[in-house]
């Protein structure tokens, strides 16, 4: 626009003027040469404008492409870190329930180990002997002998149909490595009354459920009379 007026300015405003006042035709041609000038001054502002707003939409799509290219990356980025943290979740949950399996399986040897020292005291001075098994492979926490009677014992907090088993399979399992044959089986509950349901169950197999180390240091030494007198 100022390349417009300035060619107005400097070229056609003085001629104008001029063929205005003595020659109406020449004026006319003069008009119209101005404004096919314009027309092209125009047309070439139009051109560089369009050439720029080309270079700008290039660019614009360049950097939109770019920055499209970054976030998918940064997605990518993400979808990795989530794998990672979830993995990490999963990690520590494993091994809080390790930890936590641990932490049972230990106070559950604390309290087994007390509950053996109980039967220990108990039983010594009914001239029952407490010994105490490993788990593997014996399946039972002790074994309690006298002259004839031969106990095994499995402590349990408050029981279930897989102790009886246990206890069953302990039998067999004490018979093949020490070559003698249990004549008792005892259920030791420690954490309530056994229930009644239990308590019918491991009557079928001859099992002793109680919940009172006292209670059996009692029972086997009753046994442990009536197998002397040969009952």
């Amino acid at each position: 626009m100022e390349e417009m007026r300035k060619a107005i300015r400097e070229r056609y405003r003085p001629a104008l003027w001029y063929a205005l006042e003595r020659d109406p035709e020449l004026a006319s041609r003069m008009v119209a040469d101005m404004f096919e000038k314009m027309l092209d001054i125009i047309r070439e502002g139009d051109e560089r404008l369009r050439e720029r707003i080309e270079e700008v939409d290039r660019k614009l799509g360049e950097r939109i492409e770019k920055n499209a290219e970054m976030l998918a990356e940064l997605g990518r980025k993400l979808d990795e870190l989530g794998e990672r943290v979830e993995a990490l979740r999963a990690s520590l949950e494993a091994e809080r329930e390790i930890r936590k399996g641990e932490v049972g399986r230990l106070e559950g040897r604390i309290i087994e180990t007390r509950l053996i020292t109980s039967l220990i005291g108990w039983c010594e001075p009914h001239g029952l002997h407490v010994e105490p098994l490993p788990r593997e492979p014996y399946r039972v926490g002790a074994a309690i002998e006298g002259e004839h009677v031969l106990a095994l014992v499995k402590m349990a907090k408050t029981g279930a149909e897989a102790d009886i088993e246990q206890l069953l399979e302990g039998a067999r399992i004490y018979e093949r490595i020490r070559g003698e044959r249990p004549n008792a089986l005892v259920l030791f509950i420690y954490a309530e009354r056994p229930p009644e349901w239990l308590l019918e169950e491991a009557e079928k197999h001859g099992i002793i459920v109680e919940n009172s180390p006292k209670r059996i240091a009692k029972r086997l030494s009753e046994l442990e009379e009536r197998l002397g007198r040969g009952e």
